[in-house]
């Protein structure tokens, strides 16, 4: 509320005042009446008392005067100042202040005029009830030059209440006398304040009475704060990537960083195509994310592997012979199955026994000639020998599955169920009808080789025949919803969120999601609700659709 003060005889139209020339005094009677509370607001509003003083001052032809107040509420985006000429005047609003201000300086008042004033807060919401209204007429006075100079290798503002200098831009003003000005120093970022000279000293605030032109510097040095260096070492046969938030880390590239005393430093691993991420060693252990203090320096080691896929190869037909591999492993014969590396390009030769003839590949190959595949996935294939003077009665017809979903393929007439049998003959000149299944959270994608499309595949058994069937993962959908009074961001990995502007994205059935919350400034992340909980990182299975609710408040005013 404002503070109304004493004065010999009775309010005016219920507003307090105070004649001409007299010092206001504080009257705890008339401080109570006008209290307002605000409706409508987004959280908790509690009744505003805001109280005010009221000073006079200035020179015969530039009178002020100086209105505060104590801010007693804690959701307010500014104040809204109305003033009347006179004690019947009608109330128009001179000014609206920012949150957290407590005082104003109407220099637009003449010498003589009594004026009245009244406070209320507002937000987004709405207007609070209007405080009691205080009423004063300024007396002329003289004014002084008071001059804020600043020196240093820092930077910072030197700021005053009443708001007079704001120092920065204006660095000096005409302050009428009498006047108790405080002046506050705040350096900025990378910078400390190192004291006051000159009208006052030391490092705390400073507060004068303005009775002649004074004038007084502020220091302002460069803080350097200390860093530690964070390191990250890759191992292993796999590749990938780790990357730090703060950022300053991305390796691949960028393995090494400095990060200030105490930070506390986000590593997270991404595995390449065909790697997996084994775990970390050194600061951090596990296969999580890794956190790590920064109070000294600190060394982290990422272990890459690389993926393995096993290749088998199966002989058939009434002839004989052997296949084998390059590079090495399979001899078969004896030894018809191999592990591979992820991406080995494998190259094989089926030689025929004598009394036989090679008649073609099945499975991951076709044709006749040598058999070339990449082990970005397990691989089967059939090599198919003949009596060297039989004419065929029945042809081989080979069903390889395809991509990272899964189903079935069944053949009518029966033979084929692929998942177990994958391979069967079938009497020259038979038309065999493949039909695709999907699992569970799997999509039948279409056909390869000897058919095409998504629909039923008919097969003329002439020749040896290779069908592929492809199975693509379902996609599931992850949503994040944004709530609480304040702001932040939502990020996925792998990518597909950045809520504030991408707030749900599809993922393949089984895809496990990261999500990290940022907030913004003057906010705090509150915790996760819905698919995740707590205050950590969230990490979401996707077997169905799921939702997540990231909650950010609104950081309270010290």
């Amino acid at each position: 509320m404002i503070e109304r003060f004493h004065h010999q005889g009775p309010p005016v139209d219920g507003r307090a005042t105070t004649r001409q020339g007299e010092t206001p005094t504080n009257s705890a009677s008339q401080a109570t009446s006008g209290v307002g509370s605000l409706h409508g607001w987004r959280c908790c509003a509690s009744a505003i008392a805001v109280m005010a003083i009221l000073t006079l001052f200035g020179a015969a032809d530039a009178a002020q005067v100086s209105l505060t107040w104590t801010d007693a509420s804690t959701n307010e985006d500014g104040f809204k100042i109305e003033r009347a000429t006179g004690t019947a005047g009608a109330y128009g609003q001179v000014a609206s202040v920012a949150a957290g201000t407590t005082g104003y300086v109407d220099a637009t008042v003449t010498a003589g005029s009594t004026y009245c004033y009244r406070v209320r807060a507002y937000n987004t919401a709405g207007d609070s009830a209007y405080s009691n209204a205080a009423c004063a007429t300024p007396a002329s006075a003289t004014p002084y030059t008071v001059t804020v100079g600043k020196v240093g290798a820092g930077s910072g503002t030197v700021a005053s209440s009443p708001s007079a200098i704001d120092c920065g831009s204006t660095c000096s003003a005409s302050i009428a006398s009498g006047t108790s000005l405080a002046l506050s120093a705040t350096p900025t970022t990378g910078s400390t304040f190192s004291g006051w000279s000159g009208a006052c000293t030391g490092t705390g605030s400073c507060t004068l009475v303005v009775d002649a032109a004074k004038s007084l510097t502020a220091t302002f040095a460069v803080s350097t704060p200390a860093t530690y260096a964070l390191t990250v070492t890759k191992s292993g046969t796999g590749t990938g990537t780790v990357t730090a938030a703060p950022s300053g880390i991305s390796c691949g590239s960028t393995c090494s960083a400095s990060f200030s005393s105490g930070t506390s430093v986000t590593l997270a691993a991404a595995a390449g195509t065909g790697s997996t991420f084994a775990g970390w060693t050194g600061a951090c252990t596990g296969t999580g994310t890794c956190t790590v203090s920064m109070t000294q320096a600190q060394t982290v080691t990422a272990a890459f592997a690389a993926q393995t896929f096993t290749l088998t190869v199966t002989p058939s037909g009434t002839g004989s012979g052997t296949v084998t591999s390059n590079p090495t492993g399979v001899t078969c014969g004896t030894d018809c199955t191999e592990t591979y590396a992820y991406n080995t390009s494998v190259t094989l030769t089926a030689a025929a026994s004598s009394g036989s003839t090679f008649t073609g590949w099945g499975g991951a190959c076709t044709g006749t000639g040598t058999c070339t595949v990449s082990m970005t996935a397990a691989r089967s294939v059939t090599a198919t020998f003949g009596a060297a003077s039989q004419t065929p009665s029945s042809y081989l017809l080979t069903v390889t599955q395809n991509g990272v979903g899964t189903g079935m393929v069944a053949s009518n007439p029966a033979g084929i169920n692929c998942g177990t049998a994958c391979s069967a003959s079938f009497t020259s000149g038979a038309a065999v009808t493949l039909t695709a299944m999907p699992d569970a959270g799997s999509t039948f994608a279409g056909w390869g080789g000897s058919c095409t499309g998504a629909g039923s595949c008919t097969v003329s058994m002439s020749q040896l025949q290779t069908v592929t069937a492809t199975f693509a993962p379902q996609s599931v959908a992850l949503t994040v919803t944004e709530a609480g009074t304040g702001f932040g961001t939502v990020k996925s990995s792998p990518a597909g969120i950045d809520c504030a502007t991408t707030c749900s994205a599809a993922f393949s059935a089984g895809t496990v999601v990261s999500l990290g919350a940022t907030p913004a400034k003057n906010s705090a992340f509150a915790g996760w609700s819905g698919a995740c909980a707590g205050t950590g990182a969230c990490t979401v299975a996707l077997t169905q659709a799921k939702s997540v609710t990231a909650t950010f408040k609104k950081k309270g005013r010290k």
